[in-house]
Formats: structure tokens, C-alpha cells, sequence
């Protein structure tokens, strides 16, 4: 049985699409949604804004992934929980894992050019090779692929 599914996302588009994903996966088991959004630079002093202080452009990023994901969930109607964490971010969504007991995780997959895995970004390998429930990693929403007319 899954209760909590945790999503990691950011302000991407493939984070958005993983994020319906999660959205329709979690209502169609009608468990908790449960989004993390990690910022990974910090100030010099290696700690985020202060209160009072206006929230710096990575907090504001991770404000706006975590709202657009209650939005989603409001329209299906799904309990969506939000968390903000600082730091390492495969190391922090694995650490929100265990603390909101996720039987799930689900992210995106993000490519990047020239790694070794062309298809898998260093925090999904990350997250992947540490996890210790199963880990769902959804493809980029991408149009069908057709053959080319002549």
C-alpha cells in the first residue's frame, strides 16, 4: 500500500510534468502527496535568507515549484504537503524520504549533455543508487516520435 508519495521538484518543465504524474498517481491511490523543493546555492555564509530578509532567487524558484504542485492537487483533489530544504539536494530528498516515511519517490528525469548516462542527471543516479523504497522516475513529456514524410 502506498499513504505518502514524495515528489522532488523543481521549476522545470520536465519537474512540472513529473509533478502531474505524481499528482494523478497519488489521487489514484489515494495517497498523500508529499512535494519537496531543494535549493542548492546558498549565501557565503552557507545558510538561506534570514526572517525578515527577502528570500533569495533559489528559495523563490522553490516557493513557486511547491505552489504550482498544491495548485495541481487542489484541482484533483489531493492533500499535497510542502517542504523546502537546503543543501546537497540528492542527499536532502532522500533525507525528506525517510522523515515523512514516503513509500514512494517519484522525480523527473533530466538529461544532461555529455554524462555518462545521457538520460539520467547526477541527482537521479544519486537518488536511485541510495534510495530505500522505490524510486519512479518519469520521462520528459515529449511529442510522439514520427517518421519523417518524403
Amino acid at each position: 500500500m502506498t499513504d505518502v508519495i514524495l515528489l522532488a521538484v523543481n521549476d522545470s518543465p520536465e519537474a512540472f510534468h513529473a509533478a502531474e504524474v505524481a499528482v494523478a498517481v497519488a489521487r489514484r491511490l489515494s495517497a498523500q502527496l508529499h512535494a519537496v523543493s531543494v535549493v542548492a546555492e546558498a549565501s557565503p555564509s552557507g545558510t538561506h535568507a534570514a526572517p525578515g530578509e527577502p528570500p533569495r532567487d533559489g528559495e523563490l524558484s522553490a516557493r513557486a515549484a511547491l505552489q504550482h504542485v498544491v495548485g495541481l492537487g487542489k484541482v484533483a483533489d489531493v492533500d499535497v504537503v510542502t517542504v523546502t530544504r537546503f543543501g546537497n539536494v540528492a542527499a536532502e530528498i532522500l533525507d525528506e524520504s525517510l522523515a515523512c516515511e514516503a513509500d514512494l519517490i517519484l522525480m523527473a528525469r533530466v538529461g544532461r549533455p555529455g554524462h555518462v548516462l545521457q538520460h539520467l542527471g547526477n541527482t537521479t543516479q544519486h537518488v536511485l543508487e541510495f534510495a530505500t523504497m522505490p524510486v519512479l522516475v518519469v520521462p520528459a513529456r515529449h511529442p510522439r516520435w514520427r517518421v519523417p514524410e518524403r
